[in-house]
């Protein structure tokens, strides 16, 4: 996954994890209210029924007080309680159509309303035949036909007023309730968003964080020349492609380095072999001049031949060491030109053709079609080729097989890989095989010097000689890159 994706899931997350628990707050918070509205509705109906209540008292009082004392003062009070009675009913209907009640609550109140005007009324009959003198007659009206109506109504008020009471209670007792479940649902919620935040972060860190960190570490050990610095990420996004980058790049730089080093080691190896074979090329023609003089004068039978043949071979191996010192100094004369390279390959082939037949080896030929011509030194790459040809015969002892694959690389490079099924190189081997005197073959028989000399070649050339195998009498690889010139 890309870290695009990743910081899109990452700020998807985030805003779906606001959003929940934003939802449940508002959810939470709209049940909260709607309770604390209900204990609020409950509340000013309750003191609404009180003051109904109240007033009623106040009124059935005053009305008792002037049939029993006559005062004009009660009876002021009670058209003033009165009054204020009617205008506490009108104030409660007003509440109970603004308010969201049941139709049986409305019924009821109208059912009360209504008796309460009835029974104001009868008040008022017995207070105007009261004041007509008729005060035996206004009082037994008062027994009769209003104490027991009064009392049904206080009663029916008081329910009224209880059952106010009991859903304001309730309401208010609900609106605690969702209040703590609110705090402990924030709290949870809370704990919740930093447990994911931490896993975010953690998440993040892991992805992001911790790889940008491992890459700056070893870039600042590559850029210190550590070359052998590997930078391991796991996964599939953009710092692991990075890191893949530095390691390729870290490479790239060690197989500079090494063939830096080589090279290097090659140029003063040159200058001292140069010196070394020039001080020794000339003793040795005259040890070899000096002993065909004595094997001429020597009879075929004296012993002393076998000795002087010794001296000889020894000064002709020495001398051919010498001559491949002074071939490695020189490396001059590099006349370039475009080459067809199958036509070089095919003419080296036919200079080992009998050795290759005497070694029952195979040869096949898989020449590309479209193989531009090389720029290059015809002799010194047919000396490279003869060279990895003469060591492929050698390492196949009992026969095999030599393929010669040309193929085209990008940055016009003409590839030549000759690959044998001899006896391999190992591991330990591999890494020495450019190495001055450096030889697997068996005494006597090799210098060391040939893939030296072939690693300076191509070197001139600004191309490169890469050697590859799986192991002991696994087979070996040599590969060429060249330069590449016009096209066939």
């Amino acid at each position: 996954m890309t870290i695009k994706n990743r910081l899109i899931i990452s700020f998807a997350l985030m805003i779906a994890i606001v959003v929940f628990i934003a939802s449940i707050l508002f959810f939470q918070g709209k049940i909260q209210r709607d309770y604390l509205m209900d204990s609020v509705q409950n509340y000013s109906l309750m003191a609404g029924i009180r003051e109904i209540q109240y007033y009623l008292e106040k009124s059935g009082s005053a009305c008792d007080f002037y049939l029993v004392l006559g005062d004009s003062s009660e009876k002021s009070k009670f058209n003033e309680f009165s009054g204020l009675l009617q205008e506490k009913i009108n104030d409660y209907s007003l509440q109970l159509n603004n308010f969201k009640i049941s139709k049986a609550e409305y019924i009821e109140f109208s059912e009360i309303a209504d008796a309460c005007n009835i029974l104001i009324s009868r008040w008022q009959n017995a207070i105007n035949m009261y004041s007509e003198g008729k005060r035996e007659r206004a009082i037994s009206m008062i027994e009769n036909n209003v104490l027991s109506y009064y009392d049904k109504i206080k009663e029916r008020i008081k329910s009224e007023y209880e059952k106010k009471i009991n859903a304001y209670q309730i309401a208010e007792k609900e609106s605690l309730r969702m209040e703590k479940i609110n705090f402990i649902i924030s709290v949870g919620l809370s704990v919740l968003a930093i447990i994911l935040a931490m896993m975010l972060s953690v998440f993040l860190f892991r992805t992001i964080t911790r790889p940008l960190t491992k890459l700056k570490e070893g870039a600042e050990k590559i850029g210190n020349g550590s070359f052998s610095q590997r930078i391991e990420i796991s996964g599939h996004n953009e710092l692991t492609v990075l890191a893949e980058a530095f390691n390729k790049m870290a490479e790239n730089l060690k197989r500079s380095e090494t063939q830096l080093i080589q090279m290097d080691r090659m140029a003063s190896l040159g200058q001292l072999a140069g010196g070394i074979a020039h001080e020794l090329n000339n003793p040795l023609t005259g040890v070899l001049g000096q002993t065909e003089m004595l094997l001429e004068k020597l009879p075929p039978q004296d012993p002393i031949r076998e000795t002087l043949e010794k001296i000889g071979k020894a000064a002709e191996r020495c001398r051919k060491i010498t001559k491949g010192l002074l071939d490695f100094s020189r490396q001059k004369d590099y006349t370039f030109e475009y080459i067809d390279v199958p036509k070089l390959l095919d003419n080296s082939l036919d200079i080992c053709s009998s050795d290759l037949i005497a070694s029952k080896i195979n040869v096949v030929k898989k020449y590309g079609k479209e193989v531009p011509k090389a720029y290059i030194s015809q002799p010194h790459i047919q000396q490279v080729f003869l060279n990895i040809i003469t060591n492929a015969i050698h390492a196949m002892k009992h026969g095999g097989t030599l393929t010669i694959v040309t193929d085209v690389v990008i940055n016009n490079y003409v590839t030549v890989a000759f690959k044998d099924t001899g006896d391999g190189i190992s591991k330990v081997n591999l890494e020495k095989m450019f190495t001055p005197f450096f030889t697997t073959k068996e005494p006597g028989k090799g210098t060391g010097l040939g893939l030296v000399i072939s690693y300076g070649i191509i070197q001139k050339h600004n191309g490169k000689i890469l050697v590859s195998s799986d192991g002991d009498k696994k087979g070996a690889t040599f590969t060429l890159r060249l330069p590449a010139g016009g096209i066939k």
